[in-house]
């Protein structure tokens, strides 16, 4: 294949990855860093094409290089952007990009003013791709994360080995005055052409993966957090509940579950509006995150009502750190439109010494004993008992468990 067919192929395969970029994008998000990838492409694309455009050849001295120049570096700045938005990364290593495009159109200018330096700045102008490949490369490796590892580091190989033959023309670049560079330029042209149509697709297909696994990362995110307290939702506790099960017969360790209700939000909601009420279920959610360590889980299972599993955790020491966390609501002082609103909290606490590895059983001893610290004057931590199993609960608290299991329920305790 010529060189003129392989940029051909390369112009019209960056348009086509801009229009594709920007349809995936409807469905996939990131509409921002979509239209940054495809304004990198279409630039990119215009810079191979400016080289080769028959009219360029009537620009003043220079003209063609220098524009060359700004829009490869600039399709690069683009691209790096592109992804810096997907990762959700910002500005990171920005200021590299900005950096090399600033050089571009000071060599720009060079050329523009000394257009007998074409030859000795466009080794200059391969190097700078190179680092621009290097450096975005560096930022999807780094920050790809677990669930687009995979798409992650495939796009990664292919910027790093775009990186190595930008850096090889710049190489050959630099003969530019010995006898046979004629022959090594056209030779490493092709090479040129050649890795520029498969890098960029390789490019282009690592995005739009990356666009689709983090929108799939999304939606599982959606799924098992609980919107107004950033919680785990009684779903996703179950799941991780299951594990850890899985976890403690393996490794014969002991698991502890603390039920959690809060004593008087009806009041709030009654006295300052529901307003008021979501602010302190995200004061308290902010709480139990602080308070607990990062191996435990802390989900919201109802209107009012909080879940915590503990992990290689004894009765005992899920006591301990039931009343430190009653404590810790006690004091908390939820300051709304001028007013300070104060609750308190009553807990259950299990252990699977007594309830066993099972899901719904360490979810009924926990709530059994949280029924009981709520009837014997709230505001307390109690374990569950022997008798609370045996009898199942008093005064149809066999009922009111049922009610609990239904799905998206959001009920309030009176009082």
């Amino acid at each position: 294949m010529d060189t003129q067919t392989l940029l051909i192929a390369n112009v019209l395969l960056f348009t086509v990855y801009a229009g594709v970029t920007l349809v995936n994008a409807r469905t996939a998000g990131s509409t921002i860093g979509a239209m940054q990838f495809a304004g990198a492409n279409l630039c990119r694309g215009a810079a191979m094409l400016v080289v080769y455009m028959k009219w360029s050849h009537f620009a003043p001295p220079g003209f063609t290089q220098a524009l060359t120049g700004v829009l490869a570096v600039g399709g690069m700045l683009l691209l790096h952007q592109s992804f810096a938005e997907l990762l959700e990364r910002g500005p990171m290593m920005r200021w590299i990009q900005v950096t090399m495009m600033g050089a571009i159109v000071v060599i720009g200018a060079s050329l523009l003013l000394f257009p007998a330096v074409v030859p000795k700045l466009a080794g200059v102008l391969y190097a700078i791709l190179g680092v621009q490949l290097v450096v975005i490369a560096a930022v999807v490796f780094r920050f790809s994360g677990e669930e687009m590892w995979l798409a992650g580091w495939l796009t990664g190989v292919a910027l790093s080995a775009y990186a190595v033959v930008q850096l090889m023309s710049a190489i050959v670049a630099t003969r530019y005055n010995m006898p046979d560079y004629p022959a090594q330029n056209a030779e490493m042209n092709t090479i040129w052409l050649v890795a520029c149509l498969l890098s960029s697709a390789a490019i282009a297909f690592g995005y739009m993966s990356l666009s689709t696994a983090k929108l799939r990362a999304e939606l599982l995110w959606r799924a098992q957090v609980d919107e107004l307290t950033g919680l785990l939702n009684r779903w996703a506790l179950k799941r991780v509940v299951t594990k850890e099960m899985q976890r403690a017969r393996r490794t014969r360790s002991e698991v502890a579950m603390l039920m959690m209700d809060l004593d008087g939000l009806k009041g709030v909601n009654d006295d300052h509006g529901h307003a008021c009420g979501d602010v302190v279920l995200q004061a308290v959610a902010g709480v139990l995150q602080e308070t607990v360590r990062a191996q435990d889980s802390v989900g919201r299972v109802g209107g009012d009502e909080f879940c915590v599993l503990l992990p290689e955790t004894t009765l005992n020491e899920a006591m301990t750190v039931a009343e430190r966390l009653r404590s810790q609501v006690e004091h908390l002082a939820v300051q709304f439109r001028g007013d300070t609103v104060r609750v308190r909290a009553s807990l259950g606490v299990t252990s699977s010494s007594i309830s066993g590895l099972g899901w719904q059983s360490l979810v009924d001893h926990s709530d059994l004993a949280l029924y009981r610290a709520k009837r014997d004057g709230k505001n307390k931590v109690l374990m569950v008992r022997t008798e609370d199993i045996l009898d199942g609960g008093e005064k149809g608290r066999d009922a009111l468990v049922t009610e609990r299991r239904k799905p998206g329920l959001e009920r309030e305790r009176a009082g």
